[in-house]
């Protein structure tokens, strides 16, 4: 079956692995990048796959979300998958020190982006056969397994992120929605390398950026109403909320 997947911060790292699998299989490929012109690599595929859209599209601009949605709507006319990729972590600082301002810009991009995102896309997704919506969160948002080490910023952003899910999987469940956040695992990405000098990560598994996008293409791929409204990890197994 043909679909329509839109993945965001698909110029690198994980998202940049999504494209090119769903690609692979013949999916129309919507791949929001902050600044297109830049994105090397991703454009270098799209001349590979025509089937591949390269939409500018920076987390938390309503303006982009929105001349997105135009083009899916040219283009398409629906979307069966969004995977709402696009994040940062940046600071480490302990709770007592971190920068305000730090925490602000990771709430604007990896929370308030993915909320801008849905709102822009739903009357697509709404339209689409399989209606998944699902974000890249982490473990790192978990509250009932939470980490001894100091990530304020970026964990309290992806757990609201994760709140955001789950209220889309309960307002719209009765849509045929189906919802849920991911932990993409330790990936050795540029933001997982610079998250490990910051703190002891020998207890955790390393994943290439291919690995990681693998396991979860096929997660979201073959999801079901009964995965809907609950928190994933990659290779299947499920974090406390």
């Amino acid at each position: 079956m043909s679909q329509s997947w839109f993945i965001t911060g698909a110029n690198r790292g994980i998202g940049f692995e999504i494209v090119k699998i769903a690609a692979s299989q013949g999916y129309t490929v919507f791949a929001g990048a902050r600044n297109p012109a830049n994105a090397s690599a991703l454009n270098q595929l799209a001349a590979q796959y025509p089937d591949i859209h390269v939409v500018k599209l920076a987390s938390g601009s309503a303006s982009d979300a929105e001349a997105a949605a135009t083009v899916v709507e040219h283009t398409t006319g629906s979307l069966d998958v969004i995977i709402a990729n696009a994040g940062i972590a940046d600071n480490w600082q302990q709770i007592t020190d971190v920068d305000i301002d730090s925490v602000r810009e990771h709430f604007e991009v990896n929370t308030v982006g993915t909320l801008v995102l849905f709102q822009a896309l739903y009357p697509l997704l709404v339209k689409g056969q399989t209606r998944k919506f699902v974000t890249i969160s982490s473990n790192s948002a978990s509250i009932g397994a939470i980490f001894p080490f100091p990530h304020t910023a970026y964990g309290a952003s992806k757990a609201a992120l994760n709140f955001i899910t789950q209220a889309i999987h309960s307002e719209h469940k009765a849509e045929g929605f189906i919802a849920f956040p991911i932990h993409p695992g330790f990936v050795t990405t540029d933001m997982g390398i610079a998250g490990s000098k910051a703190f002891d990560t020998s207890f955790m598994v390393p994943l290439t950026p291919e690995q990681s996008a693998k396991a979860v293409f096929d997660k979201v791929d073959s999801a079901t109403k009964e995965d809907s409204g609950r928190f994933w990890v990659y290779d299947g197994t499920e974090l406390a909320w």
